[in-house]
This record gives structure tokens, sequence and C-alpha cells, in this order.
């Protein structure tokens, strides 16, 4: 004799019913008798098989939204789309093996280290919420590293011919005062594209940094006044150089739009191509079948990496330099350590030249 299923229905209309599976009680709701039990049946199927890997990626991603910033939430998210499309089985069934061909199928596509770091570190906290949720006892990412000599892409700062030919163009090519902005305050793009005249202080000259513009909704701007580090929020020298260049008698934006307000992030792609192009600092690749890509391998960061020379170079140490970029001393060291073997190795050859030059 089959008993009969027993339905409660709410007084919004939903029929609904509790069972008990695997000591864990679970209410099931749908609109009509037939509902609840596909539902039920779904479920124990779930159950028995184990939750799907897109499932609890899902999940993952849910309780982490609240505690990282947009900016990295995007990154996230394009990670998670990627191991979903790959990963569609229980996540119980995937084993390291699966993991580690997948690593190195994405380090085939040319990948940088970075960005096969990301992919792996998500992968694995993803595996890290299933072992407490319970879906899994062991996670199966654990053992798994990227490759060795894996392409990186290193922002270095700009030739000393290169940081003459932005302070020769700051008043003629199209951007340049945005390029020598950057050069002669070492902010980052969404910071010097938040300013106003007003955060320009030029009787105690400096420049008041505390928000900056982000793109993280897509080609909206819009304002974040929590900046990337708790160092984020500082005041940053008006050197000479910058503040004869910057006019005295505006208002507003410094790099506004062409509508007047906050520069979108396709106006802002579109005008550094402009000033890379007129400037000289564009390459061009060369694809077989005659294919031509034009690439800007100057980007606006490169010029905060200039101004950490410039720190090195007027003998200003870690801490003073980490003050004024709004970062870490342990972030600007990377800089500074590069520089030094950089002028150690300049210095080894002039040395040499010397002794040839007198034999």
């Amino acid at each position: 004799m089959v008993k009969k299923q027993k339905y409660y229905q709410r007084p919004d209309g939903l029929f609904e019913a509790i069972r008990t599976i695997n000591g864990k009680r679970v209410a099931f709701r749908g609109k009509t008798c037939r509902e609840v039990d596909r539902k039920m049946l779904e479920y124990r199927e779930e159950v028995s098989v184990g939750r799907s890997f897109s499932v609890v990626a899902d999940e993952w991603e849910r309780e982490h939204e609240a505690v990282i910033r947009e900016s990295t939430r995007r990154v996230y998210r394009m990670v998670v789309n990627r191991l979903k499309g790959h990963f569609q089985g229980p996540v119980r069934e995937i084993r390291p093996l699966d993991v580690k061909r997948y690593i190195v199928a994405f380090e085939k596509q040319g990948r940088a280290g970075a960005s096969v770091q990301t992919e792996l570190s998500v992968l694995k906290m993803i595996f890290s919420h299933a072992v407490l949720q319970g879906d899994i006892d062991v996670n199966p990412a654990t053992e798994v590293k990227k490759s060795r000599g894996l392409p990186r892409k290193e922002r270095t700062a700009l030739t000393e011919e290169q940081e003459a030919v932005v302070r020769a163009n700051w008043d003629k090519a199209p951007f340049g005062l945005f390029a020598y902005f950057l050069l002669y305050t070492g902010l980052r793009r969404g910071e010097a594209l938040a300013l106003s005249y007003s955060d320009i202080d030029r009787e105690r000259g400096v420049i008041r940094v505390e928000k900056k513009l982000s793109y993280a909704y897509c080609n909206r701007p819009h304002m974040d006044y929590f900046t990337k580090s708790e160092n984020g929020i500082r005041e940053v020298p008006l050197l000479a150089p910058l503040a004869e260049a910057l006019p005295r008698d505006r208002v507003g934006i410094i790099f506004p739009g062409k509508d007047g307000e906050f520069m979108k992030q396709g106006e802002l792609q579109r005008r550094w191509r402009e000033y890379c192009r007129s400037v000289g600092f564009v390459d061009v690749i060369h694809y077989d079948g005659g294919e031509e890509k034009e690439v800007c391998p100057i980007t606006p960061h490169c010029l905060r990496h200039s101004f950490a020379t410039l720190c090195y170079e007027a003998g200003l140490d870690i801490r003073q330099a980490a003050e004024i970029c709004g970062d870490t001393p342990e972030v600007l060291e990377k800089v500074y350590t590069h520089l030094r073997e950089t002028r150690r190795a300049t210095g080894a050859e002039k040395l040499a030249a010397h002794l040839a030059a007198v034999q």
C-alpha cells in the first residue's frame, strides 16, 4: 500500500511538503502538488549523486559578494563562468587530475602567470567551500600548482627617452596633460580621473586624493570612496612642473569626458590610444596572412612606475615613497628592488666601458 503524500496549502496559495532527508528537514513548495513531487524527486536525485559544480560555485560566489570589492568581483565572476562551463558534473566526481588538465589547458592559451594563479586560487576556494558544506571530503585542487616559466605581464617605467616625450608634448598632444599629470603624481588612472580642481591646494602645494573613478559596472563610471589600500587616502606633492602646467582659473573635473561629466571607459581608452599614436607610443603586430594590429605598450600605469623611479632617484626611502604613492612598503619594495638591480647593472657596464677605454 502506497502511503499518501501530505501537503499543506499556505496562505499564499502554494503547496508545501516538509520531509526529513538524511537527518535534514527540507521544505518543498510549488503551485501544484505535482510540482512539489517533482522538486522532491529532483532533490533526492541531487542528494544521491551530489550537487553539481555549478551549484556549489554559485553558492560560493554569493557568499563572497558582500566582502570583496566590485573590481575583484568582476574578475571572480569571469573565472567562475569559465569554470562552470568546463566542470559541469557533480562536484564529488572531480579528481585532482581533472583540475590539473584544466589548468594546463588554460596555460596553453598563452595566459600570464598571474591569470593562471587567479584561476587556480578561485578553483581552490570553491572546492574548500564544497568541503565545508559536506559535498566532498578532500579538496582536489590542493596539490595542483601552475607551471613555472609562464609569461608575465610586467608594467615597467618609461625609458628616459619616453619620459622626455611625455614632458615635451603635455600641451601639444591630445590628452597630453593627462600623461604629464600621471608622470608627476604617480596616481592611478581612476584616482586622477576622479579629481576636481578643488582637490588641488596650491597654498600648501598638495593634491588631496580620497576617491577614485571605477568602471566596475562596465562602461558606466561611478565614484568609489574606498581606495585600493588603507594608504589610498593621502596628499600628493604638487610638483613645480605640474603646478605650472595646470590652469589656475578652472573649476570642476580636471579630466572630464566630452559631456562634461566623469569620463566613460570607452572614451578613456579611445583618448589614450590617440595620445599614444600622436607621440609614437605604438607597436604594430604582424600576423600570418598579412593582418596587422596596433597595440599601445605604454599604459597609464607605466607612468606610475616612472613616478616611483623619480622617488627612488630623489633619495626617498621606501616608506616615504609608499606614503606618496598610496601603496604599502611591501608592494613598493618590488619596484625598488628592480631599480636597485638595474642601477647596479648599469654601473657595472659603465665601469667596464671606462676600463676598456683607458687600456
